[in-house]
């Protein structure tokens, strides 16, 4: 992601200081379009760092070094810490909902392509059951919108998820260590 807000605000030719999120949804006025669109742009940008790093180097990337570099990000591992630490740079008014868009995107759009679950992926993939029983709701609601629920608003709401994934995270390792111990 370094240097994508400068590739957008070049790309758009703003001299104002504006966010790729902003830039995005501007363009796009509505959430999903911008969603989609942010694929679009980002696959461009990649792309665009990749032939700038071709004629510095004169060498000749493959398409499958392209390719593993997507295989090697993981949004939970890459961008989860980042949005924990400064949610507002990542996500806008709505951030437990904006999250939750953001995740299903991605594991969308890495299925799409062929990619398999990372192993976080997988991991996160048993969250909204473990939210399900500890909230005792079978209601068909996301894990999202159950925690807002729970919540004052969606800035709580965002706080309150990062507290239950590490309950879950842990939930998880301890309950491998009994399996293996067991």
């Amino acid at each position: 992601m370094q240097g994508f807000d400068e590739w957008m605000q070049e790309r758009v030719k703003t001299t104002v200081l504006r966010s790729w999120n902003e830039i995005i949804l501007f363009l796009c006025w509505t959430e999903r379009n911008a969603f989609y669109r942010f694929f679009e742009e980002y696959e461009q940008f990649l792309k665009h760092k990749d032939d700038s790093k071709i004629q510095e180097s004169e060498e000749k990337a493959s398409p499958t070094e392209d390719n593993s570099k997507f295989r090697q990000f993981d949004i939970y591992n890459d961008i989860l810490k980042g949005i924990k630490k400064r949610p507002g740079m990542y996500l806008r008014t709505s951030p437990i909902t904006e999250l939750d868009m953001l995740l299903r995107g991605y594991s969308l759009s890495r299925r799409e392509v062929g990619i398999p679950p990372s192993e976080p992926e997988r991991e996160f993939e048993g969250f909204q059951s473990w939210i399900e029983e500890k909230y005792g709701i079978n209601s068909g609601q996301s894990w999202s919108k159950i925690i807002l629920f729970y919540s004052v608003d969606e800035h709580e709401a965002l706080q309150k998820f990062f507290e239950l994934f590490e309950e879950y995270l842990n939930s998880n390792k301890s309950s491998e260590v009994d399996e293996i111990c067991g």
